[in-house]
C-alpha cells in the first residue's frame, strides 16, 4: 500500500450489508503514515457510525451503531447481526451533533451470563436496555430505562455501561449543546427482575454524567463524574462540578467538588469531561477548566479548597493506565502523569502530537487517536515522541482504539477498523 493518499481494494461483501476492504492512507511529512494490514482486512463497514468503543469478547468485535444496531465481527466475519431499534433522527431533538441516534455508548459484557448490553435510543427519543445472547444475538432482556426527570429528547446515554453484580449502570447527560429540560442521571437495572434504581446528579438542573468511559469501580463503590449544573454564584451547591461515589443501589456515599465550583457552572468549566480513573490506589481526575485533582477514593473531601496537583490537561474520556502512570486524554494531546503511594502527582510529558483521544496501552506503546483529522497515533511510553501514525477512516468524537484479538480496533464513522499491532 502507498504512503500517500488513500485507496480501497474491495475484498469482499460480507452478511448484513457488510463491506470488508484493505486500504492504504497518507499523513504528515514528519512521520510518513504506515499501514501494515492484517491478512483478514482492515475496514468493515457497517450499517452506522460507532460511537461507543468496540468490545472484546474472546476472538470476536462487538461494536454497535447509531442506526439500532449490533455486530460480533471475528476477523472479516460477521457472526451475528441484530437490529435492535431504528433509532431517532438528529433533526427531532432540540440539539445535538450526532444524527441519527441509536447506541451511542460503548456496550458491556456479562461472561456469567454470556451476555451483551446496550442501550438504544429509538423514535419518540426512548431509551431501552437490550440484553443480547453473546453467541447468537438473540435479545433477551428489554428493560426501558427513559430518566424519569426532564423530557426525553434532552438527554442522551453516552457513557460506557457498567456490569456487577446482576445490575447494568447506565449514565445519561444531555446532547451536544447542553439544551432542553434535563438532569443528571445514572440507572442501576437488575437484570433478574428488571427493576430500575435512579440517581439524580443534580439538584438545580442539568449535571450531566456523560464523560464516555464506564465507571471507576473501587472497594464496592462506583465512581463517576459530573458536570455543569443551573446552580451559579449565589446559589446553594447542587451536587455539579464533582467527582461522586455511589453505592451499588445509587446512593451518593462521598463527592469532591473544587470550591470553584459555581464558577465552573457558569462558565462551563466542569470536571465532568473526564472518567474518574484509579492509578496507585489513587483517582486522577481533570477537566474543562485544566486542573488535575488526585483525590484519595476513601475520602474525596467534599468542597474542597485542596490545590490542584497538575495543571494544562482539559480532559475528555477515559484515561489509561500502567501501572503507576496515567496516560490522559487532554486537547492539547497524550499527557502522561505518575502517581505516587502517597498521592503526589508528576507530570512526565505531553506530547507534541495532536493525539487527543482516550487512549490505550499496547505492545509497548499508547495509541491514541485525533479524531478530528481520522489519525491514529503509536506514541512512546517514556517520552511522548511519535513512533508512528496510521490514517482511519473518518472518526466520531473520543474514538478509543481496543486491543482484540492481538489486533487494535478503532470505531469509525461508518463501521470498525483494524490495525497490526508491531
Amino acid at each position: 500500500m502507498t504512503a500517500h493518499g488513500r485507496r480501497t481494494l474491495l475484498a469482499a461483501i460480507g452478511a448484513c450489508g457488510v463491506v470488508v476492504a484493505m486500504s492504504g492512507c497518507g499523513g504528515s511529512t514528519d512521520v510518513p503514515p504506515t499501514r501494515e494490514a492484517p491478512p483478514s482486512g482492515t475496514v468493515i463497514t457497517l450499517d452506522g457510525a460507532v460511537y461507543g468503543r468496540p468490545i472484546a469478547v474472546g476472538d470476536t468485535v462487538i461494536a454497535a451503531t447509531e442506526n439500532g444496531s449490533i455486530y460480533a465481527v471475528a476477523g472479516d466475519t460477521v457472526r451475528w447481526r441484530t437490529h435492535v431499534a431504528d433509532p431517532m433522527p438528529g433533526s427531532q431533538l432540540p440539539c445535538g451533533n450526532i444524527d441519527p441516534v441509536g447506541i451511542t455508548g460503548a456496550p458491556a459484557y456479562d461472561a456469567s451470563a454470556h451476555r451483551v448490553y446496550v442501550v438504544a435510543e429509538s423514535a419518540g427519543a426512548h431509551k431501552t436496555l437490550y440484553g443480547l445472547d453473546s453467541d447468537t444475538g438473540s435479545v433477551t432482556l428489554r428493560v426501558p430505562v427513559d430518566p424519569p426527570f426532564g423530557d426525553a429528547p434532552a438527554y442522551l446515554q453516552r457513557p460506557a455501561l457498567t456490569v456487577r453484580d446482576g445490575h447494568v449502570y447506565a449514565a445519561f447527560g444531555g446532547n451536544y449543546g447542553d439544551c432542553g429540560n434535563y438532569t443528571g442521571a445514572i440507572a442501576a437495572v437488575d437484570v433478574s427482575t428488571s427493576a430500575v434504581t435512579w440517581y439524580r446528579a443534580s439538584t438545580s438542573g442539568k449535571g450531566g454524567v456523560w464523560a464516555p468511559g464506564p465507571a471507576a469501580e473501587v472497594d464496592g463503590l462506583l465512581f463517576y463524574s459530573v458536570g455543569n449544573g443551573d446552580a451559579e454564584p449565589g446559589s446553594p451547591y447542587d451536587d455539579t462540578d464533582s467527582v461522586i461515589a455511589l453505592t451499588p443501589d445509587l446512593r451518593r456515599a462521598d463527592f469532591f467538588a473544587p470550591t470553584t465550583w459555581a464558577q465552573d457552572n457558569a462558565a462551563d468549566r466542569d470536571l465532568g469531561t473526564m472518567n474518574p480513573v484509579l492509578v496507585n490506589r489513587h483517582l486522577v481526575m481533570a477537566g474543562k477548566s485544566g486542573d488535575g485533582y488526585v483525590l484519595d477514593p476513601a475520602h474525596l473531601g467534599g468542597i474542597s479548597s485542596g490545590a490542584s496537583a497538575f495543571t494544562g490537561c482539559k480532559a475528555f474520556g477515559p484515561a489509561a493506565v500502567d501501572a503507576d502512570v496515567a496516560y490522559l486524554p487532554c486537547t492539547k494531546g497524550t499527557t502522561a502523569v505518575r502517581v505516587s503511594d502517597t498521592g503526589a502527582a508528576t507530570v512526565l510529558w505531553h506530547t507534541t502530537a495532536p493525539a487527543n483521544g482516550p487512549p490505550l496501552v499496547a505492545a509497548g506503546r499508547v495509541w491514541a487517536t485525533d479524531w478530528h483529522t481520522g489519525t491514529l497515533y503509536a506514541l512512546d511510553p517514556a517520552t511522548g515522541n511519535v513512533l508512528a501514525q496510521y490514517g482511519t477512516g473518518a472518526l466520531p468524537h473520543f474514538a478509543t482504539p481496543v486491543l482484540a484479538n492481538g489486533v487494535l480496533v478503532v470505531g469509525t464513522l461508518s463501521g470498525i477498523e483494524y490495525f497490526r499491532l508491531p
